[in-house]
């Protein structure tokens, strides 16, 4: 595979990183890396340590949390042999297994113990190389060590370009290597494998729901119906492209790692063309998990964008997105927890929800949960009217029923609180128009009190006696009648 090139700008053999968005549970984020010439690829971690191939060099990440803030030149396993691409440790004995090439460019696959004393190249089936001109790229390792996968371009055996390749480990000797089959393998490559529990994560550019770029798949190892859950159906499993974040539609996403100690995660992506050919992107918490997805529209279907969608656990924010300009939004959550959620816009009520977030016992690594919501909104600019908010005669505290009519107005104020609010009132009681224009000026101040009260202090209220100079207040109706006007200051 010919990999593209990721270019980072080397000085003391260190490479600065920043960081361009807050660290959040489950958001993909970019790594920002300065220039330096050459290729980058074989994302690898051992013992919670990121390395990366780059420029003939092997280099260990240095991290903060679950961001890089640099990466060093490594030099404790580059002095095993030249050239080393890829490293992972055997989980069970602890051995360091790592590719590199010969003179011809032939990936051998090579293995040392816990002093790296020793080197040794890994025979499978009894040969170094069972066919000639395949090679060994990106090797991973079952959990329980019995089962390795690998990346290899053989012309002769292959379905078409890098197939993925693997063989079983009987306490003593490697199998002669296996072809993963059709159902994994395409007429394209399938690149850096990579084991994630029972998962295998990899990377395609053929499959069905491809796009012509390389996308991240996973697909169970595990027979669900294996009494011992042994790795019987390797190959035979559904097969599901990883939702957004962790794929675009129109670039490349390729060569994710996870660490199993903290639940950090990273992979290549080209979704920022601008700003160099690949970066890494990085996410926490764990990959087993929800996609909560859904569309967002106003009260006449029409699909609102920008739309924040935020999930909170006991009052803090988790995670958050915005909809896009045709109202859709997802969201990645933890299985079997419980968040609470709110959409909000601008001119628009919030509309809240709960969520208990659960993962089936499917074959796949990340459910999908849908959300369609709706957001109503108050008109702005112009009239809203509301009658006999007072109680009986000339009371000017408001009633239990004038309250429950202007709960709408005061949580669309309480959500939108930048806003002024400018509030007409007449009252028609008797046909005295003096008294009527007082008995309005003491509702309107009973009025403003309960709304200065109850919204915000950047609510601006605004009070306007339409009884004054008014003739509709000598006709002794009995009418009380509120006009208000939300606008903009």
């Amino acid at each position: 595979m010919k990999r593209p090139v990721l270019l980072l700008f080397v000085a003391c053999c260190l490479i600065s990183t920043t960081m361009v968005a807050q660290q959040s549970a489950f958001v993909a984020h970019r790594q920002n890396m300065a220039v330096l010439p050459g290729e980058v690829s074989n994302l690898a971690i051992v013992d919670s340590t990121l390395y990366c191939f780059a420029a003939d060099v092997l280099l260990q990440a240095q991290r903060t949390d679950d961001l890089i803030v640099g990466f060093w030149a490594d030099t404790t396993y580059s002095l095993l042999a030249d050239g080393i691409e890829y490293i992972v440790r055997h989980p069970s004995s602890g051995d360091i297994y790592f590719t590199a090439r010969d003179k011809k460019g032939r990936s051998f696959l090579f293995r040392c113990d816990s002093t790296l004393r020793k080197v040794h190249r890994v025979k499978m089936g009894g040969r170094f190389f069972w066919n000639k001109g395949m090679t060994v790229e990106h090797p991973t390792f079952s959990p329980d060590g019995s089962l390795l996968i690998f990346s290899s371009l053989d012309g002769a055996t292959s379905l078409g370009g890098y197939d993925l390749w693997y063989a079983t480990y009987d306490g003593h000797h490697w199998s002669r290597p296996h072809n993963l089959s059709g159902h994994i393998n395409t007429e394209g490559d399938e690149v850096t494998p990579y084991i994630y529990r029972d998962y295998l994560l990899f990377a395609s550019n053929a499959r069905p729901e491809s796009t012509g770029f390389f996308s991240i798949y996973a697909t169970n190892l595990v027979d669900s119906g294996s009494a011992n859950g042994n790795y019987q159906r390797i190959g035979d499993a559904a097969v599901q492209r990883l939702p957004s974040p962790f794929n675009c539609d129109d670039d490349n996403d390729y060569d994710m790692v996870v660490d199993s100690r903290t639940g950090s995660g990273y992979w290549i992506s080209h979704r920022n063309p601008d700003e160099g050919d690949s970066q890494i992107f990085s996410f926490s918490g764990g990959l087993d998990g929800v996609l909560l997805w859904g569309r967002v529209v106003d009260p006449y279907d029409h699909p609102l964008a920008d739309v924040q969608v935020v999930a909170r656990q006991a009052g803090r924010v988790i995670c958050s997105t915005t909809s896009d300009d045709e109202g859709f939004y997802n969201l990645y959550l933890q299985a079997n927890q419980y968040y609470e959620l709110a959409y909000q816009l601008e001119q628009y009520f919030v509309a809240y929800e709960a969520i208990n977030t659960t993962k089936p016992r499917d074959e796949y690594l990340i459910a999908e949960e849908q959300r369609n919501v709706r957001l109503d909104h108050l008109p702005l600019g112009k009239r809203i009217y509301f009658d006999d908010l007072f109680g009986p005669d000339a009371d000017v505290t408001l009633s239990a029923y004038g309250k429950q009519q202007l709960q709408s107005l005061v949580q669309f104020l309480s959500d939108n609180p930048n806003f002024t609010l400018s509030l007409y009132l007449s009252n028609d009681l008797t046909n005295n128009p003096r008294f009527n224009a007082l008995l309005t000026d003491q509702r309107l101040l009973s009025l403003r009190n309960y709304l200065s009260r109850q919204l915000p202090p950047t609510v601006i209220i605004r009070i306007h006696n339409s009884c004054k100079g008014e003739s509709t207040c000598t006709g002794a109706s009995g009418l009380s009648r509120l006009a208000v006007i939300i606008d903009k200051e």
